[in-house]
């Protein structure tokens, strides 16, 4: 779809600073990552990379080994946008989980925030 901006930044980081948003759950398919934080979820259907103590690990498209597992229970600390293709979560624990997005026609991230009344929040990059 389109590229990342500051405002995905701003909107999480708000989560971060407002609350304890730490990564309740992972779940690797074939078709997507997701992580599942305590307000909102990421799925993820582009490349998603990690450091996790101090080792770097990337999904792509298939399940790996990588101990994805690691970022459960982690506390998101701040979101950086490194380009506009690709977006940072920083957790306290100095792990780091770094996602991509593409310019096509499909939905290479999308973001669901909690609903606002009866309306659905979402960004879709």
């Amino acid at each position: 779809m389109i590229l990342f901006t500051e405002n995905i930044v701003n909107i999480l980081n708000e989560y971060f600073s407002q609350s304890d948003e730490y990564v309740e759950s992972i779940l690797l398919a074939a078709y997507g990552f997701k992580v599942q934080f305590v307000s909102f979820d990421v799925q993820c259907e582009e490349r998603v990379f990690a450091t996790i103590a101090g080792q770097r690990y990337e999904w792509n498209d298939a399940p790996t080994s990588a101990p994805w597992g690691a970022l459960g229970r982690q506390l998101a600390k701040e979101a950086v946008l490194k380009s506009p293709e690709l977006l940072s979560i920083r957790f306290e624990s100095g792990d780091v989980l770094e996602i991509e997005t593409a310019e096509n026609q499909y939905e290479s991230v999308i973001f669901n925030f909690p609903p606002k009344g009866e309306s659905l929040v979402m960004e879709i990059f």
